[in-house]
């Protein structure tokens, strides 16, 4: 069974606290300075049943960093408006704040209606539906109630439920995920911390990692409902008591998490959106106040698509934190007006970045489809800002996704290339591997005989994704690397025409006497110096294949010998040393160093003094 989380918000004074004792008759002011100003500080909790939890937040604008925590991680709202005083300013400040961070379902109970009379609660109720209506919430139910009087309360209940039976199934995430909203001490059993799973579940035993601290922890106990549970699942309110944790570690702000698989940076990419009445727009570099979950920090944006954000808009943009800040792809952030403080607008954090972006970096026209709803163009997105191979334990942290998750997506898509764990853009390694395979080959078609050219003789030094390709090339055997300088396998270039002779001199030593070739120091010896290169040279084409120490065969007795071999174990099992001599009318010196090859190339195995055939026949 699925918990819910309704957040009750409204302006100080509307009450909400009253409302949460009529629906549950919990009173969730549990601070004595609560209690002594009747004004709700930080966030309550209050269970309505067994599947339903009530958190009731500050209406007060000194408080909203607390209200802003106590919505991050609801399902629905309870907008609270009091007759008597109508919509006032928090009213406002705590609707736009829902709607930055996405919560669609609201309903609205008019407290107080005991105290004013049916004309003024008529012009009231115009109001409010106008008011809901005008900021995308048409729809939402408005229920007349007293929550000292005990008026309506019952048709509220009746509403809510309905509500509750129609919210959406959210996706539970494969990554648990737990804001820290409350942290306290009991006596013999340690630090608990609270808040509302976001996503997954957790089981006691497992580990969970402190961000952006990082630390792990064991979870030693669970509860929800304030019944010890081994499990909890998204949706829940949880209380975690963690093994060796102390009250210092722990704290508003932070979130405990699968372990490695979220991000920590002081400079994050991400968006911004200016509320379209705000007076006046955003400005680069400006400074403002970011909540992010639990947590409120100080930032200055940097814009990405124009000086100015004006209201109504969303752009592209850098955050600067004056500390580290830890999130997920894609989390929501609200954004408010440094001083005096007032929500201004919010946005989406997407992944830290080393260095200030320019407006007319080239990438920012990609990332506007960001944060996206698909891992497909969340990859995208991320490879193309970093243009460079990123290994899985980058991604997945980047985007706030299991191993698992990347794995089915990287085998359901073409577009990526994907090699020793690292990937990059299918597009982007052809585009590399063309620029190589044509500046290797100018190369090679007037230096033959070249050593070959350095990774910085074929790209620039902040190319990330050639030397990448390069080492492809090498593995993969279409690329030779000789003391850091690569060349193309196959590509003679065009050798001279006394090059040509010595080339064709050199192989007829080797051909005319098969599998019996010269110890290559013996070879150099009845050289002359001008046919010394062109005899290196034949070595790196691969025209020359080592054996072994010095014995070397032209690649076409090889070719031919493994033919022979397919031939061979048609008609016979096994194969030995001296089946080999007599069939190359050979040396025990050449025939053992070739059978050694072929067992390393894959085509034989050696079993005691014999070879079977492993290749296919």
């Amino acid at each position: 069974m699925m918990q819910r989380v309704v957040g009750l918000a409204g302006h100080i004074d509307h009450g909400k606290t009253a409302l949460v004792i009529a629906l549950t008759g919990e009173d969730t002011d549990r601070l004595p300075e609560e209690k002594q100003r009747g004004v709700t500080i930080d966030l309550g909790i209050a269970f309505y049943r067994e599947d339903v939890a009530f958190i009731d937040v500050p209406g007060h604008e000194k408080f909203i960093k607390n209200m802003v925590t106590g919505v991050s991680t609801i399902d629905m709202a309870m907008l609270v408006i009091a007759a008597d005083d109508g919509i006032m300013p928090q009213t406002r400040e705590h609707l736009d704040i829902l709607k930055l961070l996405g919560i669609q379902t609201i309903l609205v109970a008019l407290n107080k209606c005991d105290l004013v009379d049916m004309d003024w609660l008529d012009l009231v109720e115009d109001d409010v539906v106008r008011f809901m209506r005008e900021n995308g919430y048409p729809d939402a139910p408005i229920c007349r109630v007293s929550a000292v009087k005990n008026l309506g309360i019952d048709e509220l209940r009746q509403t809510l439920d309905n509500m509750l039976t129609r919210l959406p199934q959210r996706m539970g995430g494969a990554v648990f995920r737990l804001p820290i909203d409350r942290v306290f001490s009991v006596k013999g059993f340690g630090t608990v911390v609270t808040g509302t799973v976001l996503s997954h579940e957790l089981h006691v035993g497992q580990k969970v990692q402190l961000f952006p601290a990082g630390e792990i922890y064991t979870v030693r106990g669970l509860q929800t409902h304030k019944q010890d549970v081994k499990r909890v699942r998204f949706g829940d309110r949880a209380a975690l008591n963690l093994a060796n944790a102390s009250l210092d570690d722990l704290g508003r702000g932070a979130f405990l998490a699968t372990p490695e698989l979220f991000q920590t940076g002081q400079t994050w990419l991400g968006k911004i959106t200016v509320l379209p009445h705000w007076e006046k727009p955003v400005k680069a570099n400006q400074r403002l106040h970011l909540h992010l979950g639990t947590g409120k920090f100080i930032c200055r944006v940097n814009l990405l698509e124009d000086k100015l954000c004006e209201p109504g808009q969303t752009m592209l943009a850098q955050f600067f934190m004056e500390e580290p800040v830890a999130a997920g792809f894609g989390d929501k952030i609200v954004l408010r007006f440094f001083s005096p403080e007032h929500t201004l607008g919010g946005g989406q954090l997407f992944w830290p970045v080393a260095k200030r972006m320019k407006r007319n970096d080239n990438r920012i026209s990609a990332l506007k489809n960001l944060p996206g709803e698909m891992l497909a163009e969340q990859l995208n997105g991320l490879l193309i800002f970093h243009r460079k191979p990123l290994k899985f334990s980058t991604i997945t942290r980047s985007l706030t996704r299991t191993l698992a998750e990347l794995d089915k997506e990287l085998k359901d898509d073409s577009r990526y290339f994907v090699w020793q764990q690292q990937v990059v853009l299918k597009s982007d390694f052809e585009t590399s591997k063309g620029g190589i395979s044509e500046k290797l080959s100018q190369y090679q078609q007037s230096n033959p005989l070249g050593e070959g050219l350095l990774v910085g003789e074929i790209t620039g030094e902040r190319d990330k994704i050639t030397p990448f390709v390069l080492e492809n090339g090498v593995v993969n055997g279409w690329l030779t690397r000789s003391h850091d300088r690569f060349r193309m396998v196959g590509n003679s270039g065009g050798l001279s025409d006394f090059q040509q002779l010595s080339k064709v001199k050199i192989l007829a030593i080797f051909n005319d006497s098969p599998y019996n070739p010269p110890a290559i120091s013996d070879l150099k010896k009845t050289l002359s110096p001008e046919d010394q290169p062109v005899l290196q040279w034949l070595i790196k084409q691969g025209e020359l294949v080592q054996l072994e120490g010095e014995r070397f065969l032209p690649l076409n007795q090889l070719n031919d010998f493994t033919q022979m071999l397919r031939t061979w174990f048609q008609s016979n099992s096994v194969i030995t040393p001296a089946d080999v001599r007599d069939m190359l009318n050979s040396t025990r010196k050449v025939v053992i160093p070739l059978l050694t090859y072929t067992d390393t190339k894959g085509l034989t195995r050696r079993e005691g003094d014999v070879r079977v055939w492993v290749g296919e026949a």
